[in-house]
């Protein structure tokens, strides 16, 4: 009986160790969750106040355009010669804003990985003004001179290893940004860069890992929006 006594005695507590290693593991992934978590929000509000700039920005144009129109007007009720009158235009012309810029979205989710350095290709175009984004190729060419804002966010999911991607500039990285596995990680890449008319803008794979897994289905993205365009610049 006290042998028997003894033996359960030693089952009972082997069993509470496994307990508490247990409630440990717990511990710390609640801990991981909640980094993760944080790291999600300021990204987050990283973007919105991209947004905000962006909003700020197209809002200050918007302004300008109404002074020159302002100014083109003046020209003509003082009778100006019709050379003076066409130079007040042309600055109107070159200092207002152009619409331009386009988002893109990856339908499909990859499951197996990209090759060091290829492209990513994000085939479901929702919407292309200034068709400066190729569907063959998934590269931007900047149909116009001048500052533009890049908006890109790669997503992964589940127990498969992250993404790891990069945005790059007729060839020279911008921004990098790697998708955490936890629970539908996602990790934005944005930037505002200056563009001259013919630049090429794409993403592609950064870090080959043959298990990659990257979620797409509206999960994964590719904007660019015109922002300032250079004095004297040009389009197509």
């Amino acid at each position: 009986m006290v042998r028997k006594m003894s033996l359960d005695f030693i089952r009972l507590a082997n069993e509470q160790r496994r307990m508490n290693a247990f409630k440990e593991e717990l511990l710390l992934t609640i801990v991981e969750l909640q980094e993760t978590q944080k790291e999600l929000l300021d990204s987050n509000a990283e973007l919105l106040k991209t947004q905000n700039k962006l909003i700020s920005s197209q809002s200050e144009l918007q302004n300008r355009i109404k002074d020159l129109e302002v100014e083109a007007e003046h020209c003509k009720r003082k009778g100006r010669k019709l050379m003076t009158a066409n130079r007040c235009y042309d600055r109107m012309r070159r200092s207002a804003s152009t619409n331009v810029g386009f988002t893109a979205r990856l339908t499909n989710t990859i499951t197996s990985g990209l090759n060091y350095q290829q492209t990513l290709v994000f085939d479901n175009i929702y919407i292309n003004v200034g068709n400066g984004y190729d569907a063959m190729t998934c590269v931007y060419h900047a149909p116009v001179a001048g500052m533009y804002v890049i908006l890109m966010t790669v997503s992964s999911v589940g127990d498969y290893p992250s993404g790891d991607v990069e945005v790059v500039q007729n060839g020279v990285p911008i921004c990098r940004a790697v998708a955490t596995h936890l629970h539908w990680g996602g990790c934005p890449c944005n930037a505002v860069v200056h563009l001259k008319v013919g630049d090429a803008v794409w993403v592609r794979e950064s870090y080959h890992r043959p298990e990659d897994y990257i979620l797409g289905n509206f999960y994964t993205t590719f904007s660019m929006g015109f922002m300032i365009k250079d004095d004297g610049g040009s389009s197509f």
